[in-house]
């Protein structure tokens, strides 16, 4: 697949690069072109850091106009020691934002708000279970693989995380995906690899492969388990769930103890060998990283005296959220303001349209005048009636330009596909 806008950063050139290493001024609207320009050259993979969760997850739609490979992070949506296991789903994308990091593909990029950056990682594998037609994976090996990834045996697959066994086929759900995935069996070895519709459970198109990440972001390994045995000596006003959690026990809110369990690090310690971080508005993204120590350190005083008088003292317990920590080597930490702060500030530059909102005329003229300068335009619309409809209006107004579900160079466009900025579709 092709990126609608992928033509686009053929014009990338060598001077848009950050010519003072560590720093380039990169405007909101700017972010996903120039990301994706970056990737173009890069020589690793790209960990974006921004402020807040929703423009983190924009922001991946948005770069996936200009390339293929942009996978989003997304954080818990529990609270510390919140006794609720995070979304399956949630956990799998974890799983495989981290699993796309650590490959360390040139041209790779993994977005992630700061809250998702900053927890502690957990010590299980983000790995997936991949299966192709052909494939001699081993049946009851594969289910027994699928159960330690965290995945729930059902009689009949109908949600993310699932998977089921009748005779000698495999329905799994696979808790990152939006479809579900069947493979049917000759012995040991994978005959046939559909998708089917959980309604009705009829098999449809072929698939290329099983590709199931992880249900369960935290599943304590031996190593787990025997330090669990040790906290239930030194740690005793949690007895019983260290008991739970050395016996091997996975239950409802266990991700909330990982941080006892966890060493001290994040995704950015997981940075391969080439791969290079973007820290977007870092004022924004240091303030809230200190925004959620502090919330957790408040949760801690006002949980404290529910934990007996055993329990750890205020700020003593391992924070879920940890320091944010950047790359100590030189050039591989990019810090993106969307605002200079002097004159030798090297910033991608924005400049709006002339041209007067709602008004298709002016629009129009606006747009003509760009295609006068020697311009290609490109306006890019949330779906092909809107795509239609401005493509109407536009040329009513007498500037004719194509609808299209990829730019390629040379010429103007109205795509189906746009960048987000705040509410609007640009």
């Amino acid at each position: 697949m092709t990126a609608p806008l992928a033509s686009l950063l053929d014009r990338w050139s060598a001077d848009l690069l950050p010519k003072d290493p560590g720093r380039l001024v990169i405007p909101g609207p700017a972010r996903a072109i120039t990301i994706g320009g970056l990737a173009l050259r890069a020589g690793g993979s790209i960990l974006v850091v921004a402020p807040g969760e929703r423009l983190a997850e924009q922001l991946v739609e948005d770069i996936a106009l200009f390339i293929d490979d942009v996978t989003f992070l997304p954080a818990w949506e529990t609270l510390p020691f919140e006794h609720v296991s995070p979304n399956a789903g949630t956990m799998a994308l974890r799983a495989k934002a981290r699993h796309r990091l650590r490959q360390g593909e040139p041209g790779s990029v993994i977005v992630g708000s700061v809250r998702s950056i900053i927890q502690r990682l957990s010590p299980s594998s983000p790995d997936p279970i991949v299966a192709k037609e052909g494939d001699e994976v081993g049946f009851d090996r594969l289910v027994r693989k699928l159960d330690s990834i965290g995945y729930s045996r059902t009689d009949r697959v109908e949600a993310r995380g699932e998977f089921a066994i009748r005779g000698g086929i495999i329905d799994v759900f696979p808790a990152q995906a939006d479809e579900a995935v069947r493979l049917d069996f000759w012995g040991d070895s994978v005959e046939d690899v559909r998708v089917f519709t959980v309604g009705d459970q009829r098999s449809v198109d072929k698939a290329p492969a099983l590709v199931a990440y992880p249900a369960k972001e935290f599943r304590p390994g031996p190593d787990e388990r025997a330090l669990a045995r040790e906290l239930a000596g030194r740690e005793p006003w949690a007895a019983a769930t260290w008991d739970r959690i050395a016996e091997g026990l996975h239950f409802p809110g266990v991700e909330s103890w990982m941080p006892w369990l966890a060493d001290d690090r994040t995704l950015v310690h997981e940075l391969p060998a080439g791969a290079s971080m973007i820290v977007l508005d870092p004022a924004r993204v240091k303030d809230r990283a200190g925004d959620l120590a502090k919330e957790e350190a408040d949760l801690a005083d006002a949980l404290a005296g529910t934990w007996g008088d055993r329990g750890p003292d205020v700020g003593s317990h391992p924070a879920l959220f940890l320091d944010l920590e950047t790359p100590a080597e030189p050039g591989r930490l990019i810090e993106a303001p969307p605002l200079p702060t002097g004159p030798t500030d090297q910033t991608i530059e924005v400049i709006g349209l002339d041209a007067v909102p709602g008004d298709a005329e002016s629009v129009a003229a606006g747009l003509g005048h760009l295609r006068g300068r020697g311009f290609d335009v490109i306006v890019a619309m949330d779906g092909v009636p809107a795509a239609d409809r401005v493509a109407m209006l536009l040329g009513e107004s007498g500037l004719d330009i194509p609808v299209a579900e990829h730019h390629t160079l040379g010429g103007s466009t109205v795509l189906s596909e746009g960048i987000q900025i705040g509410r609007a579709h640009v």
